[in-house]
Protein backbone atom coordinates (compact mmCIF):
# COMPACT_ATOMS: atom_id res chain seq x y z
CA UNK A 1 0.00 0.00 0.00
CA UNK A 2 3.14 2.78 -0.14
CA UNK A 3 2.96 4.86 2.90
CA UNK A 4 0.52 6.39 4.79
CA UNK A 5 0.40 9.57 6.57
CA UNK A 6 -2.14 10.49 9.38
CA UNK A 7 -1.71 13.65 11.44
CA UNK A 8 -1.65 14.04 15.37
CA UNK A 9 -0.88 16.58 18.08
CA UNK A 10 1.95 16.46 21.01
CA UNK A 11 1.67 19.23 23.54
CA UNK A 12 4.32 21.69 23.44
CA UNK A 13 4.29 24.44 26.91
CA UNK A 14 0.76 25.80 26.87
CA UNK A 15 -0.14 25.08 23.34
CA UNK A 16 -0.14 21.92 20.22
CA UNK A 17 2.39 20.95 17.61
CA UNK A 18 0.70 18.49 14.76
CA UNK A 19 2.69 15.76 14.12
CA UNK A 20 2.24 13.78 11.09
CA UNK A 21 2.73 9.87 11.44
CA UNK A 22 4.44 8.61 8.35
CA UNK A 23 3.25 4.29 8.54
CA UNK A 24 4.24 1.78 6.12
CA UNK A 25 3.93 -2.12 6.61
CA UNK A 26 6.15 -4.69 5.15
CA UNK A 27 5.02 -8.34 4.70
CA UNK A 28 7.23 -11.04 5.90
CA UNK A 29 5.15 -14.27 7.05
CA UNK A 30 8.59 -15.71 7.82
CA UNK A 31 9.75 -13.82 10.65
CA UNK A 32 6.80 -15.43 12.84
CA UNK A 33 6.08 -12.10 14.90
CA UNK A 34 4.99 -8.20 13.87
CA UNK A 35 8.31 -5.73 14.54
CA UNK A 36 6.53 -2.20 15.12
CA UNK A 37 9.77 -0.17 14.58
CA UNK A 38 9.27 3.56 15.71
CA UNK A 39 11.42 6.70 15.19
CA UNK A 40 10.99 10.48 15.07
CA UNK A 41 12.21 11.13 19.20
CA UNK A 42 9.62 9.42 21.14
CA UNK A 43 9.33 9.69 24.89
CA UNK A 44 8.73 6.70 26.89
CA UNK A 45 5.02 6.87 27.02
CA UNK A 46 4.88 6.57 23.08
CA UNK A 47 7.35 3.97 22.68
CA UNK A 48 5.36 2.09 25.58
CA UNK A 49 2.65 2.40 23.39
CA UNK A 50 3.81 -0.52 20.78
CA UNK A 51 2.35 -3.60 22.67
CA UNK A 52 -0.93 -1.91 23.42
CA UNK A 53 -1.69 -1.01 20.70
CA UNK A 54 -0.91 -4.51 18.56
CA UNK A 55 -3.32 -5.42 21.40
CA UNK A 56 -5.86 -3.18 20.96
CA UNK A 57 -5.76 -4.07 16.39
CA UNK A 58 -5.72 -7.58 17.19
CA UNK A 59 -9.18 -7.35 19.53
CA UNK A 60 -11.15 -5.09 17.12
CA UNK A 61 -10.47 -7.29 14.16
CA UNK A 62 -7.26 -4.92 12.02
CA UNK A 63 -4.78 -7.40 12.87
CA UNK A 64 -1.10 -7.29 11.34
CA UNK A 65 0.51 -10.32 9.63
CA UNK A 66 3.83 -11.10 10.59
CA UNK A 67 6.21 -8.38 9.15
CA UNK A 68 7.58 -5.25 9.73
CA UNK A 69 5.67 -2.08 10.52
CA UNK A 70 7.47 1.10 10.28
CA UNK A 71 5.86 4.49 12.32
CA UNK A 72 8.10 7.18 11.83
CA UNK A 73 6.50 10.99 13.76
CA UNK A 74 7.64 13.93 11.90
CA UNK A 75 9.37 16.52 12.54
CA UNK A 76 11.93 13.57 13.38
CA UNK A 77 14.25 16.37 15.44
CA UNK A 78 11.42 17.71 17.54
CA UNK A 79 10.83 15.54 21.04
CA UNK A 80 7.47 14.32 21.07
CA UNK A 81 5.15 12.75 24.22
CA UNK A 82 2.62 12.02 25.56
CA UNK A 83 -0.48 9.41 25.04
CA UNK A 84 -2.42 11.72 22.85
CA UNK A 85 -0.82 10.08 19.61
CA UNK A 86 -2.50 6.50 20.30
CA UNK A 87 -4.98 7.19 18.00
CA UNK A 88 -3.22 8.30 14.92
CA UNK A 89 -0.43 5.67 15.52
CA UNK A 90 -3.25 2.94 15.73
CA UNK A 91 -5.29 4.18 12.29
CA UNK A 92 -2.24 4.84 10.90
CA UNK A 93 -1.00 1.05 11.20
CA UNK A 94 -4.70 0.04 10.21
CA UNK A 95 -4.67 1.88 7.23
CA UNK A 96 -0.70 0.80 6.55
CA UNK A 97 -2.19 -2.89 7.05
CA UNK A 98 -4.72 -2.80 4.11
CA UNK A 99 -7.68 -2.52 7.00
CA UNK A 100 -8.31 1.33 5.56
CA UNK A 101 -7.94 3.49 2.66
CA UNK A 102 -5.47 6.27 3.07
CA UNK A 103 -7.86 8.69 1.49
CA UNK A 104 -10.05 8.12 4.99
CA UNK A 105 -7.45 9.46 7.23
CA UNK A 106 -6.37 11.99 5.46
CA UNK A 107 -6.78 15.73 6.00
CA UNK A 108 -8.28 14.86 9.57
CA UNK A 109 -6.91 15.26 13.11
CA UNK A 110 -6.26 12.39 15.33
CA UNK A 111 -6.47 12.16 18.68
CA UNK A 112 -6.54 10.18 22.00
CA UNK A 113 -5.33 7.45 24.13
CA UNK A 114 -5.66 3.89 23.28
CA UNK A 115 -6.62 0.51 26.07
CA UNK A 116 -5.50 -2.99 24.76
CA UNK A 117 -9.25 -3.64 24.03
CA UNK A 118 -9.40 -0.50 21.76
CA UNK A 119 -11.62 1.87 24.22
CA UNK A 120 -10.61 5.42 23.75
CA UNK A 121 -9.92 7.49 26.80
CA UNK A 122 -10.12 11.35 26.98
CA UNK A 123 -6.61 13.29 26.65
CA UNK A 124 -5.89 17.09 27.45
CA UNK A 125 -5.12 18.79 24.47
CA UNK A 126 -8.05 18.90 22.18
CA UNK A 127 -8.71 22.88 22.01
CA UNK A 128 -4.64 23.85 21.60
CA UNK A 129 -4.27 21.02 19.01
CA UNK A 130 -7.67 21.98 17.30
CA UNK A 131 -6.46 25.50 16.46
CA UNK A 132 -3.59 24.73 15.17
CA UNK A 133 -5.26 22.33 12.88
CA UNK A 134 -7.43 25.14 11.83
CA UNK A 135 -4.20 27.37 11.34
CA UNK A 136 -3.07 24.18 9.06
CA UNK A 137 -6.06 24.07 6.69
CA UNK A 138 -7.61 20.92 8.95
CA UNK A 139 -10.81 21.64 9.56
CA UNK A 140 -12.15 17.66 11.03
CA UNK A 141 -11.16 16.29 14.66
CA UNK A 142 -11.51 12.80 15.63
CA UNK A 143 -11.05 12.28 19.15
CA UNK A 144 -13.01 10.64 22.80
CA UNK A 145 -16.04 12.26 23.15
CA UNK A 146 -14.87 14.94 25.95
CA UNK A 147 -11.63 15.80 24.08
CA UNK A 148 -13.28 15.85 20.98
CA UNK A 149 -16.26 18.13 22.60
CA UNK A 150 -12.94 21.13 23.95
CA UNK A 151 -12.32 20.89 20.35
CA UNK A 152 -15.85 21.69 18.99
CA UNK A 153 -15.50 25.03 20.45
CA UNK A 154 -13.63 26.06 17.86
CA UNK A 155 -14.76 27.90 15.04
CA UNK A 156 -14.31 25.91 11.86
CA UNK A 157 -13.39 23.06 13.54
CA UNK A 158 -15.82 19.57 13.07
CA UNK A 159 -15.50 17.71 15.96
CA UNK A 160 -16.07 13.65 16.14
CA UNK A 161 -16.41 11.83 19.53
CA UNK A 162 -16.37 8.03 20.34
CA UNK A 163 -15.98 5.55 23.05
CA UNK A 164 -14.35 2.76 21.31
CA UNK A 165 -12.14 2.48 17.96
CA UNK A 166 -14.34 0.34 16.21
CA UNK A 167 -16.69 3.28 16.15
CA UNK A 168 -13.91 5.44 14.75
CA UNK A 169 -13.46 2.91 11.87
CA UNK A 170 -16.80 2.10 10.90
CA UNK A 171 -17.12 6.23 10.33
CA UNK A 172 -13.78 5.99 8.20
CA UNK A 173 -15.26 3.10 5.93
CA UNK A 174 -18.82 4.95 5.82
CA UNK A 175 -20.90 2.26 7.16
CA UNK A 176 -21.55 3.77 10.84
CA UNK A 177 -21.38 7.66 10.46
CA UNK A 178 -20.81 9.53 13.56
CA UNK A 179 -22.78 13.09 13.67
CA UNK A 180 -20.78 16.11 14.48
CA UNK A 181 -20.53 17.17 18.15
CA UNK A 182 -22.03 20.19 19.13
CA UNK A 183 -20.54 21.97 22.21
CA UNK A 184 -22.58 23.56 25.02
CA UNK A 185 -21.15 25.68 28.49
CA UNK A 186 -23.54 26.95 31.37
CA UNK A 187 -23.23 30.80 31.86
CA UNK A 188 -20.48 31.50 34.10
CA UNK A 189 -21.55 33.61 36.84
CA UNK A 190 -19.64 34.33 40.73
CA UNK A 191 -18.15 32.64 43.26
CA UNK A 192 -20.70 32.67 46.04
CA UNK A 193 -18.66 30.73 48.11
CA UNK A 194 -16.47 33.93 49.08
CA UNK A 195 -17.60 37.03 49.36
CA UNK A 196 -16.03 40.54 50.71
CA UNK A 197 -18.70 40.69 53.17
CA UNK A 198 -16.72 37.97 55.20
CA UNK A 199 -13.98 41.03 55.13
CA UNK A 200 -14.57 43.27 58.60
CA UNK A 201 -14.37 46.91 57.97
CA UNK A 202 -11.62 47.77 55.40
CA UNK A 203 -13.33 50.07 53.67
CA UNK A 204 -10.20 51.27 51.38
CA UNK A 205 -9.21 48.02 50.82
CA UNK A 206 -12.85 46.90 49.53
CA UNK A 207 -12.76 50.08 46.87
CA UNK A 208 -9.03 49.29 45.73
CA UNK A 209 -9.67 45.93 45.44
CA UNK A 210 -13.22 47.04 43.26
CA UNK A 211 -10.85 49.27 40.93
CA UNK A 212 -8.30 46.65 40.50
CA UNK A 213 -10.73 44.34 39.17
CA UNK A 214 -12.74 46.67 36.94
CA UNK A 215 -9.32 48.25 35.61
CA UNK A 216 -7.16 44.77 35.64
CA UNK A 217 -4.86 46.74 37.46
CA UNK A 218 -1.71 45.26 39.56
CA UNK A 219 -2.36 45.75 43.59
CA UNK A 220 -0.34 45.51 46.68
CA UNK A 221 -1.71 45.27 50.15
CA UNK A 222 0.40 46.22 53.03
CA UNK A 223 -0.68 45.83 56.09
CA UNK A 224 0.16 43.88 59.82
CA UNK A 225 -1.21 40.64 59.89
CA UNK A 226 -4.77 39.89 60.68
CA UNK A 227 -5.84 42.78 58.46
CA UNK A 228 -7.58 40.55 56.31
CA UNK A 229 -4.77 41.38 53.24
CA UNK A 230 -5.17 37.29 51.96
CA UNK A 231 -8.72 37.55 52.80
CA UNK A 232 -9.38 40.12 50.40
CA UNK A 233 -6.91 38.99 47.47
CA UNK A 234 -8.83 35.55 47.64
CA UNK A 235 -12.15 37.53 47.10
CA UNK A 236 -11.15 39.39 43.72
CA UNK A 237 -12.20 36.54 41.92
CA UNK A 238 -15.89 37.31 43.14
CA UNK A 239 -15.74 40.77 41.55
CA UNK A 240 -13.96 39.83 38.34
CA UNK A 241 -16.03 40.41 34.98
CA UNK A 242 -16.61 37.12 33.64
CA UNK A 243 -14.42 35.36 31.01
CA UNK A 244 -15.78 36.36 27.55
CA UNK A 245 -15.71 33.21 24.65
CA UNK A 246 -12.72 34.04 23.39
CA UNK A 247 -10.58 34.10 26.69
CA UNK A 248 -12.87 30.95 27.96
CA UNK A 249 -10.67 29.33 24.81
CA UNK A 250 -7.53 30.88 25.70
CA UNK A 251 -7.80 29.46 29.59
CA UNK A 252 -9.18 26.53 28.23
CA UNK A 253 -6.34 25.84 26.00
CA UNK A 254 -3.31 26.83 28.20
CA UNK A 255 -4.47 25.09 31.12
CA UNK A 256 -5.28 21.95 29.09
CA UNK A 257 -2.05 22.06 27.02
CA UNK A 258 -0.19 22.58 30.19
CA UNK A 259 -2.22 19.26 31.51
CA UNK A 260 -4.35 20.31 34.07
CA UNK A 261 -7.02 19.99 31.95
CA UNK A 262 -10.03 21.46 33.31
CA UNK A 263 -12.60 18.43 31.97
CA UNK A 264 -14.33 20.46 29.34
CA UNK A 265 -14.30 24.59 28.54
CA UNK A 266 -12.70 26.57 31.48
CA UNK A 267 -15.84 29.16 32.66
CA UNK A 268 -13.92 30.90 35.35
CA UNK A 269 -10.54 32.86 35.32
CA UNK A 270 -7.85 31.02 37.14
CA UNK A 271 -6.65 31.81 40.40
CA UNK A 272 -2.98 31.02 40.83
CA UNK A 273 -1.27 31.59 44.88
CA UNK A 274 2.06 29.94 44.32
CA UNK A 275 4.18 29.79 48.20
CA UNK A 276 6.91 31.72 48.60
CA UNK A 277 9.21 28.94 48.12
CA UNK A 278 8.17 28.18 44.69
CA UNK A 279 11.55 28.01 42.86
CA UNK A 280 11.99 29.97 39.44
CA UNK A 281 11.00 27.42 36.92
CA UNK A 282 8.07 27.12 38.85
CA UNK A 283 7.13 30.54 38.87
CA UNK A 284 7.37 31.24 35.47
CA UNK A 285 8.27 27.91 33.46
CA UNK A 286 11.26 26.17 32.64
CA UNK A 287 12.59 22.74 32.67
CA UNK A 288 13.57 20.02 30.01
CA UNK A 289 11.27 19.56 27.89
CA UNK A 290 9.85 23.22 28.73
CA UNK A 291 6.74 23.29 31.18
CA UNK A 292 4.67 26.21 32.02
CA UNK A 293 4.92 28.44 35.43
CA UNK A 294 2.27 29.46 37.61
CA UNK A 295 2.37 32.95 35.60
CA UNK A 296 1.28 31.18 32.48
CA UNK A 297 -0.98 28.96 34.54
CA UNK A 298 -2.51 32.34 35.95
CA UNK A 299 -3.52 33.53 32.02
CA UNK A 300 -6.52 35.47 31.68
CA UNK A 301 -6.71 35.22 35.60
CA UNK A 302 -4.73 36.63 39.16
CA UNK A 303 -1.65 35.39 40.24
CA UNK A 304 -1.56 36.39 44.06
CA UNK A 305 1.81 36.36 45.68
CA UNK A 306 1.12 36.14 49.37
CA UNK A 307 4.77 37.51 51.65
CA UNK A 308 5.96 39.12 48.93
CA UNK A 309 9.51 39.87 50.24
CA UNK A 310 9.66 36.46 51.07
CA UNK A 311 10.14 35.50 47.19
CA UNK A 312 13.41 35.08 46.18
CA UNK A 313 14.69 38.29 44.54
CA UNK A 314 15.56 36.28 40.87
CA UNK A 315 12.16 34.82 40.90
CA UNK A 316 10.11 38.50 41.62
CA UNK A 317 12.47 40.11 38.96
CA UNK A 318 11.88 37.28 36.21
CA UNK A 319 8.39 39.00 36.13
CA UNK A 320 8.78 42.28 35.30
CA UNK A 321 8.90 41.26 31.33
CA UNK A 322 5.82 39.30 31.34
CA UNK A 323 3.82 42.14 33.23
CA UNK A 324 4.81 44.60 30.58
CA UNK A 325 4.61 41.70 26.93
CA UNK A 326 2.14 39.67 28.26
CA UNK A 327 4.22 36.55 27.71
CA UNK A 328 7.36 35.23 28.35
CA UNK A 329 10.20 33.70 25.86
CA UNK A 330 11.63 30.20 27.56
CA UNK A 331 14.97 29.19 25.39
CA UNK A 332 16.75 26.06 25.94
CA UNK A 333 19.37 24.27 23.91
CA UNK A 334 17.50 23.62 20.24
CA UNK A 335 14.12 25.43 21.23
CA UNK A 336 12.47 28.55 22.06
CA UNK A 337 9.18 28.78 22.98
CA UNK A 338 6.82 31.62 24.18
CA UNK A 339 3.71 30.92 26.61
CA UNK A 340 0.97 33.70 27.02
CA UNK A 341 1.62 35.24 30.80
CA UNK A 342 -1.32 37.96 30.47
CA UNK A 343 -2.15 38.01 34.58
CA UNK A 344 -3.04 40.60 36.49
CA UNK A 345 -1.13 40.39 39.84
CA UNK A 346 -2.08 40.92 43.62
CA UNK A 347 0.30 40.67 46.49
CA UNK A 348 0.67 41.01 50.15
CA UNK A 349 3.15 42.30 52.32
CA UNK A 350 4.05 43.12 55.59
CA UNK A 351 5.41 47.05 56.75
CA UNK A 352 8.25 45.36 58.14
CA UNK A 353 9.83 42.05 59.18
CA UNK A 354 8.02 41.63 62.86
CA UNK A 355 4.81 42.83 60.61
CA UNK A 356 3.91 45.38 63.06
CA UNK A 357 5.00 48.99 62.26
CA UNK A 358 2.19 50.89 62.99
CA UNK A 359 -0.14 49.01 64.65
CA UNK A 360 -2.05 50.84 66.97
CA UNK A 361 -1.65 48.26 69.86
CA UNK A 362 1.20 46.28 69.39
CA UNK A 363 5.03 47.59 69.32
CA UNK A 364 7.27 47.09 66.59
CA UNK A 365 11.09 46.69 67.91
CA UNK A 366 12.68 46.40 63.81
CA UNK A 367 15.47 48.78 63.52
CA UNK A 368 15.46 50.86 60.66
CA UNK A 369 18.30 49.47 59.08
CA UNK A 370 16.57 46.06 59.30
CA UNK A 371 13.23 47.47 57.66
CA UNK A 372 14.68 48.64 54.95
CA UNK A 373 16.70 45.40 53.92
CA UNK A 374 13.34 44.02 54.06
CA UNK A 375 11.35 46.74 51.51
CA UNK A 376 14.52 46.56 49.18
CA UNK A 377 13.79 43.06 48.75
CA UNK A 378 11.36 44.17 46.19
CA UNK A 379 12.88 46.21 43.85
CA UNK A 380 11.88 49.50 42.60
CA UNK A 381 11.60 48.63 38.48
CA UNK A 382 8.75 45.86 39.93
CA UNK A 383 7.10 48.28 42.14
CA UNK A 384 6.82 50.84 39.24
CA UNK A 385 4.71 48.11 37.70
CA UNK A 386 2.00 47.66 39.96
CA UNK A 387 -0.84 50.63 40.14
CA UNK A 388 -2.02 50.08 43.47
CA UNK A 389 -0.11 50.12 46.44
CA UNK A 390 -2.58 49.89 49.46
CA UNK A 391 -1.85 50.36 53.46
CA UNK A 392 -4.29 48.91 55.30
CA UNK A 393 -4.93 49.18 58.91
CA UNK A 394 -5.09 47.06 61.57
CA UNK A 395 -9.23 46.85 62.02
CA UNK A 396 -10.75 48.10 65.57
CA UNK A 397 -12.55 46.07 68.04
CA UNK A 398 -16.15 47.63 66.86
CA UNK A 399 -15.17 46.36 62.99
CA UNK A 400 -14.58 43.55 64.49
CA UNK A 401 -17.25 42.77 66.74
CA UNK A 402 -19.63 43.95 63.56
CA UNK A 403 -21.07 46.76 65.64
CA UNK A 404 -19.19 49.51 63.78
CA UNK A 405 -21.61 50.16 60.43
CA UNK A 406 -19.91 53.48 59.33
CA UNK A 407 -16.70 51.65 59.20
CA UNK A 408 -18.02 50.06 56.06
CA UNK A 409 -19.42 53.06 54.15
CA UNK A 410 -17.32 54.71 51.29
CA UNK A 411 -17.89 58.55 52.06
CA UNK A 412 -14.97 58.10 54.40
CA UNK A 413 -13.14 56.90 50.84
CA UNK A 414 -13.66 60.56 49.46
CA UNK A 415 -14.08 59.15 46.30
CA UNK A 416 -17.59 60.88 45.70
CA UNK A 417 -21.07 60.12 46.00
CA UNK A 418 -20.64 57.20 43.18
CA UNK A 419 -19.30 55.24 46.07
CA UNK A 420 -22.01 56.60 49.17
CA UNK A 421 -23.26 53.53 50.80
CA UNK A 422 -22.20 50.61 52.36
CA UNK A 423 -19.38 48.70 50.41
CA UNK A 424 -21.48 45.41 50.39
CA UNK A 425 -20.74 42.38 48.05
CA UNK A 426 -23.93 43.30 45.95
CA UNK A 427 -23.50 47.08 46.08
CA UNK A 428 -19.81 47.06 44.55
CA UNK A 429 -21.21 44.24 41.86
CA UNK A 430 -24.11 46.71 40.72
CA UNK A 431 -21.05 49.58 41.03
CA UNK A 432 -18.51 47.52 38.89
CA UNK A 433 -21.70 46.24 36.49
CA UNK A 434 -22.12 50.07 35.85
CA UNK A 435 -18.59 50.61 34.98
CA UNK A 436 -17.77 47.94 32.73
CA UNK A 437 -20.68 49.52 30.44
CA UNK A 438 -19.39 52.84 30.74
CA UNK A 439 -15.60 51.14 30.15
CA UNK A 440 -17.10 48.95 26.79
CA UNK A 441 -19.20 51.71 25.75
CA UNK A 442 -15.66 54.45 25.53
CA UNK A 443 -13.13 51.37 24.53
CA UNK A 444 -14.73 48.36 23.42
CA UNK A 445 -12.97 45.50 25.01
CA UNK A 446 -9.65 46.99 25.86
CA UNK A 447 -9.30 47.25 29.84
CA UNK A 448 -8.25 50.36 31.38
CA UNK A 449 -4.67 49.02 32.55
CA UNK A 450 -3.99 48.34 28.98
CA UNK A 451 -4.46 51.64 27.69
CA UNK A 452 -1.31 52.98 26.00
CA UNK A 453 -0.52 56.73 26.09
CA UNK A 454 -2.68 57.62 22.63
CA UNK A 455 -5.69 56.02 24.31
CA UNK A 456 -4.92 57.96 27.61
CA UNK A 457 -4.94 60.83 25.73
CA UNK A 458 -8.43 59.79 23.79
CA UNK A 459 -9.96 58.41 26.47
CA UNK A 460 -8.56 59.69 30.03
CA UNK A 461 -7.40 63.51 28.90
CA UNK A 462 -6.45 65.80 31.17
CA UNK A 463 -7.52 69.17 31.79
CA UNK A 464 -4.78 71.81 32.91
CA UNK A 465 -5.91 71.54 36.66
CA UNK A 466 -5.44 68.03 36.49
CA UNK A 467 -1.92 68.29 34.11
CA UNK A 468 -0.40 70.47 37.10
CA UNK A 469 -1.28 68.08 39.55
CA UNK A 470 0.42 65.91 37.91
CA UNK A 471 3.19 67.81 36.95
CA UNK A 472 3.74 68.64 40.79
CA UNK A 473 3.11 64.83 41.48
CA UNK A 474 5.98 63.69 39.22
CA UNK A 475 8.50 66.54 40.71
CA UNK A 476 7.26 65.90 44.02
CA UNK A 477 8.19 62.03 44.47
CA UNK A 478 10.22 61.60 40.90
CA UNK A 479 7.60 59.68 39.49
CA UNK A 480 8.55 57.54 36.17
CA UNK A 481 7.23 58.02 32.95
CA UNK A 482 5.55 54.42 33.63
CA UNK A 483 4.18 55.66 37.06
CA UNK A 484 2.87 58.71 35.77
CA UNK A 485 1.06 56.59 32.76
CA UNK A 486 0.16 54.12 35.75
CA UNK A 487 -1.53 56.89 37.93
CA UNK A 488 -3.86 58.15 34.67
CA UNK A 489 -5.48 54.53 33.98
CA UNK A 490 -6.06 54.18 38.00
CA UNK A 491 -7.94 57.83 37.78
CA UNK A 492 -9.83 56.25 34.66
CA UNK A 493 -10.64 53.43 36.49
CA UNK A 494 -11.62 56.07 39.98
CA UNK A 495 -14.28 57.59 37.30
CA UNK A 496 -15.75 54.65 35.49
CA UNK A 497 -16.83 53.55 39.69
CA UNK A 498 -17.68 57.05 39.61
CA UNK A 499 -20.17 56.64 36.66
CA UNK A 500 -18.70 59.82 35.06
CA UNK A 501 -16.99 60.17 31.32
CA UNK A 502 -14.56 62.59 32.36
CA UNK A 503 -11.33 62.20 34.02
CA UNK A 504 -11.28 64.99 36.89
CA UNK A 505 -8.62 66.13 39.72
CA UNK A 506 -10.21 64.16 42.42
CA UNK A 507 -9.65 61.30 40.71
CA UNK A 508 -6.26 61.45 40.09
CA UNK A 509 -5.85 62.51 43.68
CA UNK A 510 -7.47 59.43 44.43
CA UNK A 511 -5.04 57.42 42.41
CA UNK A 512 -2.52 58.71 43.99
CA UNK A 513 -3.84 58.26 47.79
CA UNK A 514 -3.94 54.67 46.46
CA UNK A 515 -0.62 54.42 45.64
CA UNK A 516 1.38 54.34 49.19
CA UNK A 517 4.59 56.05 49.33
CA UNK A 518 5.47 53.87 52.14
CA UNK A 519 7.64 51.61 49.61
Amino acid sequence: MGTVRILGASLAGSSAELVTIEARYEEDREAGRVDVLLTGLPDPVIRESRGRLLCALSANGLGVPPGRLYLNLVPAARRKSGEILDLPLLLGAAAAAGHLKRRAVERRLFLGEVGIDGALHAVPGGLAAALVARASGVDEVLAPRATALEAAWVPGITAYGAAHVEDFVRHLVGSSPLEPLTPTCADNGPDMGLSVDDVRGQASGKLALAIAAHGGHGLLFIGPPGTGKSMLARRIATLLPAPSLPERLDITRVLSASGRWPGGLATARPYRAPHHTVSYAGLVGGGSPPSPGEITLAHCGVLFLDELPEFRREVLEALRQPLESGSITLSRAGRQLELEARFQLVAAMNPCPCGYMGHPRVPCNCPPTLVQRYRSRISGPLLDRIDLRVELAAPTLDELGGSAVSSATATATGTGTGHAGLLTAASLRDQLARAAALQRARQGERRNCDLDAQALDRHAPLDSAARALLGKLAQKRGLSARAVQSLRRVARSVADLDGVEATATAHLARALALRSPLL
